[in-house]
C-alpha cells in the first residue's frame, strides 16, 4: 500500500471523496456496534445458556429462513422452468412485474395478504360460500412462510430464467437430434447451468428470511414465532432490557456475518455471457405442457391476488373523505416523499464515491484493495439495519431527540441500507474498460471534480444513475425497520401509519394508505423498469 504513495499517477485530491466515506461509515458502525456489544456485556453468558427463550428464539430464526428459502427456491425454479419454456400471452408482462415484489414494501404486501388469507379475508368468504366450515390462519409460522414465499418466489424465478436462457440453441438442436427429453434433458443439459445460481440464491434467501423483521413482527403471532430481530425490538420496547437486547444484537451481527461470507463464497460469475438473438426448444409433451400451466396459473395466483386486493380494498373504502382530513396522514406522507429521495440520493453519492475510489486504484494497479473497498461497502448486508438502529438508540438515548434529528437519522439508515443494492448495479459501468481508458484524458486535461463528472461520468452513467436512484427511493419509502425504533405519532411515515392502522383493526383506514403506498411504489417501478430497458 506504501507503494501507492509514490506511484507517478498518484493525486491524493482524486482519494479525499471515497476515503471521506469509508472513514464516516466505519467510524458510525464501529461506534454503534461498541454501543451495544458494550451494554450486551452487562448480560451474563451464563444466563444465555440457560435462556430457555433465546434458544427457542434462534432455533425458529433458523427454522423458518430455512423452510422459507427451501420453498422458494422450489416453486421459484418450477415457475420460472415454466415460464421459459410455455409462450402464452402477458409472458412479458409477467416478467416484468417479477421485480415489482422486490421494491415492494412489506407492510404493504402484509396487508394484502392479510386480506386474502386472514380470517375475514377473500379465501374465508370462498370457503363460507361453498359451505366448508374452515378458516384460514395467516398468524404464525403459516402467515411467515405465505408472506416470504411472496418476497422470494420472484427472485428464484428470475434467477432460473437467467439460468436457462444461458444454454445455447446448439445444445437444444443437439439434444432434440439425439432424442434427449424430459428427466434426461433436464439432468444432462438444465442442471449444469442451474447448479451455479441455485445454491447462491438459497443462500441469499436464507439470508434475507433470517434477518426478516417486518414481517415476523406483523404476522408472528406472539413470542413463540419471534426471530432475533423481532427480540431485539421487543426487548427495547416492551421489556426495556437493553442489555439483552444488545446481546441479542450481538448473536445476530455475529450470525449474519456468517451467512454473509456464505453469500460471497458461493456467489460465482456466471460462466458464460451469451446473447442470443432466437431461443430454439423442442415442443413441450402434453403432461409437461399441462404441469407448466397449472404452476403458471397458481403462482400468479398468489403473487397477484394481494395486489389486487389492496387496489379493491383502497377503491371502495368508504372513507376516503374524511380520511383526506386526517393531520397523521399528510404528516406521515409529507415525511416519506421527503426522506426516501434524500435517503436514495445520499445512497448514490455514497455508493458512487467509493466505486470511484475503487476505480482510480483499479487503474493504478493495486487491485486487492479496489476489491476490498467493493466488498466492505457490500458489508453492510452482514449488518441489518436494526442492528445499527439499536447502536444509535443506545448512543442518542440522552438526547432529547427532536423530529430533525429522527429524520436525518432514518435517512441515515435507510441510505446504508439501499448502498449494497445501488454499490451491485452502478459496478459494471464504472467499471467498463470506456471508464478505464478516460483516466488518461482527464489526468492529460486535469478534468477533476465536478467538470470531470460533468463532462465524462455522467453523459456514460445517466441511465444507470436514474435506475438506481429510483431504486433506492422505493427500497427507502417502504422501509419499516428504522422508522420502528424512532417512529413516534408526531414523526412517522407511511409504513408506520401503516403498521398502526393493521394493529388497531382500522381496516378502511390502513386499505386507502396502503392503496397510496402502492401507488408512489407503482409509479416508481415504472420509472425503474423504463430506465432498466434503456440500460441494457
Amino acid at each position: 500500500m506504501i507503494s501507492l504513495f509514490f506511484h507517478p499517477h498518484f493525486r491524493p485530491r482524486h482519494y479525499i471523496g471515497g476515503s471521506a466515506v469509508i472513514f464516516f461509515i466505519v467510524l458510525l458502525y464501529t461506534t454503534s456496534l461498541s454501543a451495544v456489544f458494550s451494554v450486551g456485556g452487562n448480560y451474563s453468558w451464563e444466563a444465555f445458556k440457560q435462556d430457555d427463550y433465546l434458544h427457542q428464539v434462534v432455533f425458529f430464526s433458523f427454522g423458518q429462513a430455512f423452510l422459507s428459502a427451501l420453498l422458494s427456491v422450489l416453486i421459484g425454479a418450477l415457475f420460472g422452468r415454466a415460464l421459459f419454456y410455455q409462450s402464452f400471452l402477458g409472458k412479458h408482462l409477467i416478467q416484468r412485474l417479477l421485480s415489482l415484489t422486490f421494491v415492494l414494501p412489506a407492510l404493504l404486501a402484509i396487508f394484502g395478504l392479510l386480506g386474502i388469507y386472514g380470517t375475514t379475508g377473500w379465501l374465508s368468504q370462498l370457503m363460507q360460500w361453498l359451505g366448508i366450515h374452515w378458516k384460514p390462519t395467516i398468524y404464525g409460522l403459516n402467515g411467515i412462510l405465505i408472506a416470504h414465499l411472496f418476497f422470494n418466489i420472484p427472485l428464484a424465478a428470475r434467477v432460473t430464467l437467467q439460468a436457462l436462457q444461458a444454454i445455447p440453441v446448439e445444445q437444444h438442436q443437439l439434444a432434440a437430434q439425439l432424442n434427449i427429453k424430459s428427466w434426461q434433458f433436464f439432468r444432462l443439459i438444465e442442471i449444469p447451468y442451474l447448479k451455479n445460481s441455485i445454491l447462491p440464491t438459497f443462500v441469499l434467501i436464507f439470508m434475507l428470511c433470517f434477518t426478516s423483521f417486518t414481517i415476523v413482527l406483523s404476522l408472528g403471532g406472539g413470542p413463540q414465532n419471534s426471530t432475533l430481530e423481532v427480540a431485539i425490538y421487543q426487548a427495547i420496547f416492551f421489556e426495556f432490557d437493553f442489555p439483552k437486547a444488545a446481546l441479542f444484537a450481538l448473536i445476530q451481527f455475529v450470525f449474519c456475518f456468517v451467512l454473509f461470507g456464505l453469500s460471497q463464497i458461493f456467489a460465482k460469475p456466471p460462466e458464460t455471457n451469451l446473447s442470443q438473438r432466437y431461443i430454439w426448444q423442442m415442443p413441450p409433451s402434453s403432461a409437461v405442457k399441462i404441469l407448466n400451466i397449472f404452476v403458471l396459473f397458481s403462482v400468479c395466483l398468489f403473487l397477484f391476488m394481494p395486489l389486487v386486493n389492496i387496489v379493491v380494498e383502497g377503491l371502495t373504502a368508504r372513507e376516503w373523505f374524511s380520511f383526506w382530513q386526517d393531520p397523521q396522514l399528510w404528516k406521515a406522507l409529507i415525511y416519506s416523499i421527503s426522506m426516501a429521495p434524500i435517503s436514495g440520493a445520499l445512497a448514490i453519492v455514497f455508493s458512487f464515491l467509493l466505486l470511484l475510489l475503487s476505480r482510480q486504484l483499479q487503474w493504478l494497479h493495486f487491485p486487492v484493495f479496489a476489491t476490498l473497498i467493493q466488498t466492505g461497502g457490500m458489508m453492510i448486508l452482514a449488518i441489518p439495519t436494526l442492528i445499527l438502529a439499536v447502536g444509535l438508540f443506545l448512543l442518542l438515548q440522552e438526547i432529547d431527540f427532536t423530529n430533525i434529528h429522527l429524520f436525518f437519522i432514518v435517512v441515515l439508515c435507510n441510505a446504508l441500507a439501499a448502498m449494497p443494492f445501488v454499490i451491485r448495479i452502478l459496478n459494471p459501468p464504472m467499471m467498463q474498460e470506456a471508464m478505464q481508458y478516460y483516466e488518461k484524458l482527464c489526468l492529460s486535461l486535469n478534468l477533476i471534480g465536478w467538470q470531470r463528472f460533468k463532462l465524462i461520468e455522467y453523459p456514460l452513467l445517466k441511465a444507470p444513475l436514474k435506475y438506481t436512484f429510483a431504486l433506492a427511493t422505493t427500497l427507502s419509502l417502504g422501509d419499516f425497520t428504522a422508522i420502528a425504533l424512532f417512529g413516534s405519532p408526531d414523526f412517522t411515515s407511511l409504513p408506520h401509519l401503516l403498521y398502526q392502522q393493521i394493529g388497531q383493526y382500522r381496516n378502511q383506514e390502513a386499505a386507502i394508505t396502503a392503496l397510496i403506498l402502492l401507488s408512489l411504489c407503482l409509479a416508481l417501478f415504472m420509472f425503474i423498469e423504463r430506465n432498466r430497458g434503456n440500460n441494457d
